[in-house]
């Protein structure tokens, strides 16, 4: 099967770092991930050049990797990205104020907590880099404090399971070499 995404041109639309981003523009740009929140989606790519304003509305583009009904782990790397993207525009602590109106303390302090260099899309580790301050560090000091998300988790089944796929290869190969 092939699939065709239609997406409508947005004439006028600059990225968010190159637009005037104020209070309202962040507010907007914080109500679409509480918007996909509830819709239970995650977009998976939160980053600069994904994120159009024009006339002070920011519109979110790139949806075809959206995820359908993720995990909270997922649901809250989008609010960190989506908070780092807008700090790289004013500060931490106006992206904090504002995303208070819409997220728990818990809810960013989560975000934060699973925010590592994998979670956050390469041309935002860039720009981050770029900007010289330490936006992840920033958020964290603001948020309540939060024991970080390990992103890979060993549980006894996992270590059964692995453990069971290196037996089998090993059988499979000394079946291999023994023929």
């Amino acid at each position: 099967r092939e699939y065709l995404l239609v997406a409508e041109f947005l004439a006028g639309g600059r990225e968010i770092l190159d637009a005037e981003v104020s209070r309202d523009t962040i507010r907007d740009a914080l109500s679409i991930i509480r918007r996909l929140w509830n819709a239970g989606i995650a977009h998976r790519d939160v980053k600069p050049s994904n994120l159009l304003a024009r006339d002070g509305k920011v519109f979110l583009i790139d949806v075809a990797f959206c995820q359908v009904r993720p995990s909270p782990w997922r649901q809250v790397v989008d609010l960190a990205n989506m908070m780092l993207v807008l700090a790289l525009r004013t500060s931490p602590e106006m992206v904090y104020q504002e995303a208070r109106g819409l997220f728990s303390s818990e809810e960013i302090a989560e975000a934060f907590a699973a925010t590592r260099g994998i979670t956050v899309p390469s041309q935002l580790r860039a720009e981050i880099r770029k900007d010289g301050r330490d936006l992840v560090g920033a958020f964290r000091a603001l948020a309540p404090a939060r024991a970080p998300v390990r992103i890979q988790r060993w549980s006894v089944r996992r270590l059964g399971v692995t453990a069971g796929v290196l037996l089998g290869a090993a059988i499979a190969v000394s079946l291999l070499w023994a023929s």
